[in-house]
């Protein structure tokens, strides 16, 4: 298996050119290459935002939508997805109530927690398959929101077949 960033994320999601959250799913994705056996296969750290991102000297990139998502993965052999997992959220202090979710049609183990970053609630997702180790940030994203299915549905526009 291998991860690849879609160009649109869910359909209408843009990548972000906001270089805090891109090097924020950049630094999950260098922790995760720890994970796997040897070098990874693919790899993946970006965010994706739903407003069009401006620019001003004052603000930097700024959006009128506070929602994003930051995208963080590697491939390559995961030796014990579970152990991953406890590992992985061991390091989040931030994140709770992690409850496991289904993984979906791709397999492995999948769990998911929510935290608050200021006044923003951020929901976090993160699978482990033996080919796969991903993590999702939602932010800004209401209690009616399913985190779970967004997993699935990224993880399934994001993880394919390698060659």
């Amino acid at each position: 298996m291998r991860l690849d960033k879609p160009e649109k994320l869910l359909g209408t999601w843009n990548e972000s050119v906001d270089r805090r959250l891109i090097g924020l799913a950049e630094k999950n994705m260098g922790y995760f290459k720890g994970f796997v056996k040897g070098e990874p296969t693919s790899a993946v750290g970006t965010a994706y935002v739903t407003a069009k991102e401006q620019y001003s000297p004052e603000l930097g990139v700024y959006r009128d939508d506070d929602r994003f998502i930051l995208l963080s993965g590697v491939s390559g052999t995961v030796t014990a997805p579970d152990a991953v997992l406890d590992a992985v959220f061991a390091g989040l202090t931030a994140v709770d109530d992690v409850e496991p979710v289904p993984a979906g049609p791709l397999g492995g183990k999948a769990r998911c927690g929510i935290g608050q970053n200021k006044d923003l609630r951020v929901a976090v997702c993160v699978w482990a398959s033996s080919q796969t180790l991903g993590m999702i940030h939602l932010g800004g994203l209401t209690q009616a929101d399913d985190p779970a299915q967004l997993l699935r549905q990224i993880r399934s526009q994001t993880e394919h077949p390698a060659g």
